[in-house]
C-alpha cells in the first residue's frame, strides 16, 4: 500500500512523497516541465544527458560514477517525454534504502544533496558545460533519434502526430529533430539550464519506505527561494474542418496505417480511467473489437491498436498491413468504432478490458519507476491518485459511460507509409 503526501515548497515547486515499505531501495527524482517549443526542445533534451554525466563536486563521469559506487552502488537516470504541451525533463536518482545501509547512513539526504548538486551546480568552465560531455551526449541523442525513424512503426505514429498537431507545440518531438540537435552550441545549452531552472514547473518526488522528511528538506534548501510562474495550457482541439491525408512511400515490406483522433480530455479522475478503458475494449486487448474483427475475422492486417493520450486528448490506432488492404482496414477500424458510439458493448468486451486496465494500475505498484510514472502523470494533469484507486474506479464504469466518450472520438488525421 502506498501512502502520497504533496507538500508546496513554494509557487511552481512541490514535494511528492510516496512511501511504499515493501521496497528495498528508494527513488528520489525532479522533473521539470516546461512549454514544448520546437527553438528549446533538443537543448532541453540534451542537457539532460549532460547533467547527469559531472557536476562541480565530481567533475567528471569517473568521479561521479564513484561516489555512485561508494553510496551502495546507486544510479541515476535521464529521461525526457512530451507530455501534453509540455517537455518534461526527469533526472532520477536511485538508491538502497535507508533502512538497510550501515551505522544508520542515511542515503536518501545524500542522493537528494547530489540530485541538487546536479541541477544546480553544473560543472561548468569559462561559464560552459565541458565540451567533450556535450559532444558524447550529442552523439547519443543523435542515434535515439534515428533508431526512432528506423523504427517504421514509431516513425509513421510520429508523423501523424506531426501532421495532426501541425499548428500545436504537441508537434514538436520530444528529443527535438536531428538538425536541431545537430546545430547546438556550448551557449545554447547553458541558457536552456537557466530557462528550467528559473522558469519550469517542478515536481520533486521520493518513493520507497525511507523517511520523506530528509529529501523534502534536502530540496527545500535548493528551491524555497527560487518561486516561479508556470504559465501555459495544453490546447485541446474539437473541432476538424477536414480530415488529412499524407501518404509516404518507403522501401518497406510492411506499409503502416496511423489514424489519428480528437478524443475527450479527461475533466475528472473518473474520466480519465474511462478513456484509457475505452480504448482497450475498442483496441487494447487481445479480446478488443479491432483485434478480434479487423484483425483476426477479416484478417486485414498484421497488428491494429489503439492508444489514448490523456494529456493530450487524443487517441491514435496503428496497424501494420498489406498495401491492397489499407481502405480496407480504415473502413473496418471505423465501423468498430462506430459499434462503440452505438454502445455495442458486449460483457465480455467489457469484462476482459476492465481486467486489463486493473491488471495493468496494480502492476505498476511493483517497479518503483511504474509509480513514480504513475503518480507524476496524475500529478501533472492536476488528478493525482493512487493506482489501486484508478483500479476501484474501473469496477464503476458503465457502458453508457464508455459510449458517451466514444461520442467524442472525431478523425483528424490518416498517415500511410507505404512500400515501393
Amino acid at each position: 500500500m502506498s501512502d502520497f503526501v504533496r507538500n508546496e515548497i513554494c509557487e511552481g515547486v512541490a514535494f511528492n512523497s510516496i512511501v511504499d515499505t515493501r521496497f528495498k531501495i528508494s527513488r528520489i527524482s525532479a522533473s521539470l516541465a516546461a512549454p514544448l517549443n520546437k527553438k528549446t526542445a533538443a537543448a532541453n533534451a540534451l542537457l539532460s544527458c549532460v547533467l547527469t554525466r559531472s557536476c562541480k563536486k565530481f567533475p567528471d563521469f569517473t568521479a561521479l560514477s564513484r561516489e555512485l559506487d561508494a553510496l551502495y552502488g546507486a544510479s541515476l537516470y535521464p529521461s525526457v517525454r512530451r507530455f501534453g504541451d509540455f517537455q518534461v525533463i526527469t533526472i532520477s536518482a536511485a538508491g538502497l534504502d535507508d533502512r538497510y545501509s550501515l551505522d544508520g547512513e542515511s542515503v536518501s539526504s545524500q542522493l537528494t544533496e547530489l540530485l541538487c548538486s546536479i541541477l544546480f551546480e553544473p560543472n561548468l568552465k569559462d561559464g560552459l558545460f565541458n565540451e567533450d560531455d556535450v559532444e558524447q551526449e550529442r552523439r547519443q541523442l543523435i542515434e535515439n533519434i534515428d533508431a526512432e525513424f528506423n523504427d517504421k512503426r514509431t516513425y509513421a505514429i510520429n508523423r501523424c502526430i506531426e501532421t495532426m498537431c501541425r499548428n500545436e507545440p504537441f508537434s514538436v518531438g520530444r528529443f527535438g529533430s536531428r538538425e536541431d540537435v545537430t546545430a547546438l552550441t556550448q551557449e545554447s545549452i547553458f541558457n536552456s539550464w537557466k530557462q528550467l531552472l528559473d522558469n519550469s514547473r517542478v515536481e520533486l518526488a521520493m518513493l520507497g519506505s525511507a523517511d520523506p522528511e530528509n529529501a523534502y528538506q534536502g530540496f527545500k534548501k535548493y528551491f524555497a527561494d527560487k518561486p516561479r510562474k508556470t504559465g501555459g495550457t495544453t490546447t485541446v482541439v474539437k473541432d476538424i474542418p477536414e480530415i488529412k491525408r499524407i501518404t509516404e512511400t518507403e522501401e518497406i515490406s510492411q506499409s503502416k496505417l496511423v489514424m489519428g483522433f480528437r478524443a475527450a480530455y479527461p475533466e475528472n479522475k473518473t474520466q480519465l480511467v474511462a478513456n484509457s478503458l475505452m480504448s482497450a475494449i475498442l483496441g487494447g486487448t487481445p479480446t478488443s473489437k479491432l483485434f478480434t474483427n479487423v484483425r483476426e475475422k477479416q484478417s486485414l492486417c498484421y497488428y491494429c491498436a489503439s492508444r489514448v493520450d490523456n494529456s493530450k486528448g487524443i487517441m491514435l490506432i496503428d496497424s501494420g498491413v498489406e498495401i491492397k488492404n489499407i481502405e480496407k482496414t480504415e473502413e473496418a477500424v471505423m465501423e468498430q468504432l462506430r459499434l462503440l458510439k452505438n454502445g455495442c458493448i458486449t460483457d465480455d468486451e467489457l469484462n476482459s478490458a476492465k481486467l486489463a486496465i486493473k491488471n495493468a494500475y496494480i502492476s505498476s505498484l511493483d517497479s518503483l519507476g511504474a509509480l513514480q510514472s504513475f503518480y507524476i502523470n496524475g500529478i501533472l494533469l492536476d488528478k493525482a491518485m493512487s493506482p489501486l484507486e484508478a483500479a476501484a474506479i474501473v469496477d464503476d464504469i458503465s457502458k453508457d459511460q464508455i459510449t458517451e466518450l466514444a461520442k467524442q472520438i472525431k478523425l483528424d488525421t490518416v498517415f500511410s507509409l507505404i512500400g515501393n
